[in-house]
């Protein structure tokens, strides 16, 4: 009994070595972070308030306009650099796209991505970047204020 119990604690103690340190240490770059899923918006704020409607009611929570259609809108970013925008099962309107194509890019140190779709490109600053999350804002300037837009996403 004395030589079956051997073996067996020493393959333990050399299965417990060798799947330990490898799991701790196997943290993903930025790339890998924000390409391993689909990102889903799940909040969208503006500093200062902004008058959206033009009615002089200024709002912070611009998430809380988006339809239900618009809520499982996800996006993914491929190592490629392209970038597609998803509509989701739920779709606002049946004559769009299911999906559009865009680039994406690091800049300025994999602190910011640019996000190019039709044309237009917005810059992101990456301020939070996990496995589970992704938080970005970017800036607009309208008639001498600057408006910083903050957009949350959950992992799909």
């Amino acid at each position: 009994m004395k030589y079956v119990m051997f073996p067996l604690a020493l393959a333990g103690l050399l299965f417990t070595v060798s799947c330990n340190k490898d799991d701790e240490n196997s943290t993903p770059d930025k790339t890998g972070l924000l390409t391993a899923h689909s990102w889903v918006l799940q909040d969208l704020t503006v500093s200062p308030a902004y008058d959206w409607f033009g009615d002089g009611s200024p709002i912070t929570d611009i998430y809380a306009l988006f339809p239900v259609c618009a809520q499982d809108d996800y996006t993914t970013f491929h190592r490629d650099g392209k970038a597609y925008f998803n509509e989701g099962a739920k779709k606002c309107f049946a004559s769009d796209p299911q999906e559009r194509a865009g680039t994406w890019a690091w800049q300025d140190g994999e602190t910011a991505v640019s996000v190019t779709e039709n044309g237009e490109t917005e810059k992101w600053n990456v301020t939070k970047l996990t496995a589970a999350e992704l938080v970005a804002a970017f800036t607009v300037t309208e008639d001498g204020v600057t408006y910083t837009f903050t957009s949350s996403y959950r992992k799909k």
